[in-house]
């Protein structure tokens, strides 16, 4: 179980990363770059069944963003366990599950 999650998540970074590159999101969804407006946006978008805060639809983005955008919704317990290496904590985020509460997962 632990090698497929590793996996999944080696896929995650790829795609993210890829994705970033390809840039690869919709113009009209937001990144929020304020560490406090982030945390209210946080906060809003706790899920009541798994108190986690839930990921962008994946069908607002296409491509490589979109599968990572998937990959979180699928597995946000296991993001909000890992840490980001993209420096977003300046932004607010806590773990790598906070890069898909916004457009930020997507570049």
């Amino acid at each position: 179980m632990k090698k497929i999650i590793a996996i999944l998540m080696m896929c995650l970074v790829i795609t993210s990363n890829l994705a970033l590159a390809n840039g690869e999101h919709p113009k009209t969804l937001k990144q929020e770059t304020d560490p406090k407006a982030f945390k209210i946006l946080k906060e809003k978008s706790i899920d009541p069944k798994t108190g986690l805060p839930k990921t962008l639809d994946p069908h607002h983005f296409k491509g490589k963003a979109k599968q990572a955008y998937q990959i979180a919704k699928d597995i946000p317990e296991v993001l909000a366990q890992m840490p980001c290496f993209c420096d977003c904590d300046v932004l607010g985020h806590e773990n790598l599950l906070d890069c898909f509460i916004d457009q930020h997962g997507a570049g």
